[in-house]
């Protein structure tokens, strides 16, 4: 089976009655466990405050919310479409202040320094143009010793199904811990797990001391 380069370019970046109707449905569905799994890391307290890079359907982004109910959240989302979609499904959360829907992103995230606890992002790094930059902005807006989580595909699970042809950057939890390392975090645990997509993955890391 070979991915075709439309749903391809759905998936980075939704759009239109297809992307709002059915990727923002699929999303939440099929990455569920990959969610559950990189919350679990994240490690949510009661009044952290937490940024998800590229949302999508929001599945997760409004989980998080409910383990920081004292906190502050925000979701940072470069396709409209899914912005629209947030803020009308969580507005009550965004009105009452606990949650932030803004376009932007990963290379330009638009929040001042230190802004964060936490930082995730899920099923998006294949989109990032330049991942050492990406890498380097969420350490930007993390505090000394605040947390980054990443959730990604197993390579070989994409490049399976063609998605690497079709503008998919594929990585291994080693390229990801590399890469991590030279924008300054300290990388820590990974796990996995496997759904109907493939191998996924979760790791963690943590942005070092202040000048580091």
């Amino acid at each position: 089976m070979h991915a075709p380069s439309f749903l391809a370019r759905q998936l980075a970046h939704p759009s239109g009655f297809f992307g709002r109707q059915v990727i923002s449905r699929f999303m939440n569905r099929s990455t569920a466990d990959h969610n559950a799994m990189v919350l679990e890391d994240l490690e949510v307290g009661p009044a952290s405050r937490v940024l998800e890079v590229g949302f999508g359907g929001a599945a997760l982004v409004e989980k998080i919310c409910a383990r920081a109910p004292e906190g502050f959240v925000a979701g940072l989302e470069v396709s409209v479409e899914m912005i629209a979609l947030a803020r009308r499904r969580l507005h009550r959360l965004v009105e009452s202040g606990r949650l932030e829907i803004r376009e932007g992103t990963v290379e330009s995230i638009p929040y001042q320094d230190g802004r964060f606890d936490k930082c995730c992002s899920v099923n998006t790094i294949y989109f990032w143009p330049d991942l050492a930059k990406a890498l380097t902005e969420s350490r930007r807006v993390l505090r000394p010793g605040g947390r980054l989580v990443l959730g990604f595909l197993a390579a070989v699970d994409l490049q399976r199904v063609g998605w690497d042809r079709h503008g998919f950057s594929t990585y291994s939890p080693d390229d990801v811990r590399r890469a991590l390392a030279a924008a300054g975090f300290e990388p820590g645990r990974l796990r996995s797990g496997a759904d109907s997509r493939g191998t996924f993955h979760s790791i963690v890391a943590q942005r070092g001391p202040a000048g580091r």
